[in-house]
């Protein structure tokens, strides 16, 4: 199974121009528009809630843009905020965006197996290599990759030794399972036996999924440890909006700044970057 980059352009693109009617037909309407990687749509949601509650800001939350779609977004003015797993392109500032907030997650590898004492970090690569690779009970491990295209796919290729060439080794492989999307991503490894990816534990903990957390090198990957420093694996988020926000994304970052959106983004497994 294979996803083009193409057609995930398509899919994007698409996504974009359903806002942009959307947005045209309600221009009075006064939420603000927020979407980006499927990673964080958990934390959006939780985030909207929050706010919402505590200062009456409206936010609604678009799904199923990816980072480049609703980076996109709010450089056409159809979305006011976008958060991106990935840092801002040259091409991308220079249309005048700005990543305005960052926050950190712990990345972990997830499974559908109902338990498992853990992992090497210098032996994860070996799952990807090897065709033949079995969990320590003898069941074959069946990974799911993500497209070359999505930032999860250089973020993990980065975080353990000979990933990257690993993962290209597993992607000529026909039995391997190819995710679009992070939902996607999660859904075939919670169905698909013995599986083996990668996902953000704020996903895994906002949306409930059956899937278990892997302990890397015997540390569990857990926000605790996480914040302690103690499972050093992590995904930043980039909060972007435009050079010139409105008052409305102004209020909206200055929530997070605050007391109450600092606990919101500990309760969805993030930190502000620096702490």
């Amino acid at each position: 199974m294979s996803i083009t980059r193409g057609v995930m352009a398509v899919f994007a693109g698409l996504a974009i121009a359903a806002i942009a009617i959307s947005a045209n037909a309600n221009a009075s309407a006064a939420a603000l528009r927020v979407g980006g990687t499927g990673g964080a749509s958990g934390m959006l949601k939780f985030l909207a809630a929050t706010i919402a509650s505590e200062n009456g800001t409206e936010v609604e939350v678009i799904p199923s843009l990816g980072s480049s779609g609703a980076i996109s977004a709010v450089a056409d003015g159809v979305i006011d905020i976008a958060v991106s797993g990935r840092p801002l392109k040259p091409a991308e500032s220079a249309k005048g965006l700005t990543a305005t907030f960052v926050t950190r997650t712990p990345y972990v590898m997830v499974t559908s197996r109902p338990a498992h004492h853990g992992l090497k970090s210098v032996d994860i690569s070996k799952f990807y290599n090897n065709a033949k690779a079995k969990w320590p009970d003898g069941t074959r491990v069946r990974i799911i990759l993500r497209p070359r295209s999505d930032s999860d796919t250089a973020h993990l290729g980065q975080l353990f030794p000979g990933m990257s060439a690993a993962i290209e080794a597993a992607r000529k492989r026909p039995d391997v399972s190819i995710a679009a999307t992070d939902q996607d991503n999660a859904d075939m490894a919670e169905r698909m036996p013995a599986s083996l990816t990668g996902a953000t534990l704020t996903q895994i903990m906002m949306e409930k999924r059956r899937l278990r957390t892997i302990p890397i090198d015997a540390v569990e990957p857990t926000f605790e440890n996480f914040e302690k420093g103690l499972y050093p694996y992590g995904k930043t988020f980039y909060v972007v909006t435009s050079a010139k926000p409105s008052a409305a994304v102004e209020k909206f970052i200055a929530f997070l700044r605050s007391p109450a959106g600092l606990q919101a983004l500990r309760q969805t497994g993030n930190l502000p970057a620096g702490e």
